[in-house]
């Protein structure tokens, strides 16, 4: 939406100038061809703008990109979802939805789950590697804190959340794997990707 209100601004302040530094007779002629220029140069960013503007959630729920923005339908997306009272600072107050440029545009205050989904990638075919894209859109707001053991490699918090610190009626707290709404037989290091993959992470209980 930034973007969109500057490039607004930017629009209005050519116009002026090409207006205030041409002669009458050529002024029409170069305002087209300065608008013309401008069109060209920021279609890109319009389309894009508009579409998170406009997005709506999906609304099917058997759909693996169910409650995720529509603009995300058919690409790769992660989401970190925390417990009640555990969300980092900014992530507490709904879903938020963070695009590949690490733009957010949209939160769900009715989602059931506090957190952040970060999608719009394409091309991925290891989790590993699409959740460090994620953690990198998110501006490290979502940074990793890993362990890696002979069996394979644990996360053992995200955003600073660490699940083994926290208190409750469970024997314990850990981050869990989940991909396309099930849970993942593999880790994130060995989990092979579709093109429209959803993986998901969420604090789990014994």
């Amino acid at each position: 939406m930034s973007e969109l209100i500057g490039l607004v601004a930017l629009f209005v302040l050519l116009t002026m100038i090409v207006a205030n530094s041409v002669q009458d007779e050529n002024r029409l002629k170069a305002l087209s061809v300065a608008w013309v220029v401008f069109l060209v140069l920021s279609f890109s960013t319009i389309t894009t703008e508009w579409a998170r503007m406009t997005a709506e959630l999906v609304d099917e729920d058997d759909d693996s990109h169910y409650g995720l923005p529509d603009i995300w339908e058919g690409e790769q997306v992660v989401c970190f979802h925390f417990p009640e009272g555990y969300a980092p600072t900014g992530f507490d107050d709904g879903r938020h939805h963070i695009d590949n440029d690490g733009t957010e545009f949209m939160t769900d205050d009715d989602w059931n789950e506090t957190g952040a989904c970060v999608g719009g990638f394409s091309g991925y075919n290891n989790g590993w590697n699409l959740l460090n894209a994620a953690v990198n859109a998110s501006g490290n707001s979502l940074e990793l804190n890993t362990t890696v053991f002979s069996f394979g490699l644990m996360v053992n918090s995200i955003g600073g959340v660490d699940p083994s610190l926290m208190t409750g009626d469970f024997g314990g707290a850990y981050w869990s794997l989940y991909h396309n709404g099930g849970l993942s037989m593999v880790g994130i290091t060995d989990l092979e990707l579709d093109s429209d993959s959803v993986i998901t992470w969420r604090v789990d209980t014994w």
